[in-house]
C-alpha cells in the first residue's frame, strides 16, 4: 500500500518564517558577544524587523492553514441517480454520508455489479485514497444524498488526530479490498 502525502501544505512558507526568526535571533547574539554602536544598530535595525517578520509570517501561515481546512471540508448533496465519481476518477475526496444511501458498482465485462450499498454514517472514497489509486469502482446516489467530504491533502493529518477513526477506516480499507486484517485487529 503506497503511503499518503502528509506534506503540510505551507512547509515552505513555515522554514522561511523560521529563517527570518533565526536570523533576527543571530543579530541578538552578535550584539551580546560583541556590544558596538554597529551590533546594537544590526540588531536594532535588521534583527529586530527580522523576528517581526517571522513572527506575522507565522501570524499568516496560521490564518491561511484554518482557512483552508475549514474550506476543504465540503458539503454536497446528490439526487437519486446522481454519480459522485467515477471508476478510474482520481481520488481526490473521502466522503461520510449523513443522510441517504449510495450504491457502489464496478464495469465488469460491460455490465454493472453491485458491490455494496452504503448508509447514513458509513464512508466511501478511501479506497483510492490510501491505496494511492484510481477509483475502483462507481458511486451512485441510490436515494436524495447529503454528505461531507473532506480532500485528501488533509484526509492523512485527519487519521493522525482521530486514531479509534484511523483503526476503522484501515479495517473497512482491508476488509473492502481482500487484504488480511491485521493480527489483533477486531470490530
Amino acid at each position: 500500500m503506497a503511503t499518503l502525502d502528509l506534506a503540510h501544505p505551507h512547509d515552505k512558507y513555515v522554514v522561511a518564517s523560521a529563517l527570518l526568526t533565526v536570523a533576527g535571533l543571530a543579530t541578538a547574539l552578535v550584539y551580546t558577544v560583541s556590544s558596538t554602536p554597529y551590533t546594537m544598530v544590526l540588531f536594532l535595525g535588521f534583527g529586530q524587523l527580522c523576528i517581526a517578520l517571522g513572527m506575522l509570517m507565522l501570524l499568516a501561515i496560521v490564518a491561511l492553514d484554518v482557512r483552508t481546512r475549514l474550506q476543504s471540508v465540503v458539503e454536497r448533496r446528490f439526487r437519486a441517480g446522481e454519480v459522485v465519481f467515477r471508476q478510474g476518477d482520481f481520488p481526490d475526496r473521502l466522503y461520510l454520508i449523513g443522510k441517504g444511501e449510495v450504491d457502489v458498482v464496478r464495469s465488469e465485462n460491460g455490465r454493472e455489479v453491485v458491490l455494496a450499498r452504503l448508509k447514513a454514517g458509513e464512508f466511501f472514497g478511501e479506497m483510492g485514497i490510501l491505496g494511492n489509486t484510481p477509483r475502483t469502482a462507481t458511486v451512485r446516489a441510490a436515494s436524495d444524498l447529503e454528505t461531507l467530504s473532506i480532500h485528501r491533502h488533509y484526509f492523512g493529518p485527519l487519521l493522525a488526530y482521530v486514531p479509534a477513526w484511523h483503526d476503522r477506516l484501515f479495517d473497512d480499507y482491508r476488509r473492502r479490498s481482500g487484504a488480511p486484517s491485521a493480527p489483533g485487529v477486531t470490530r
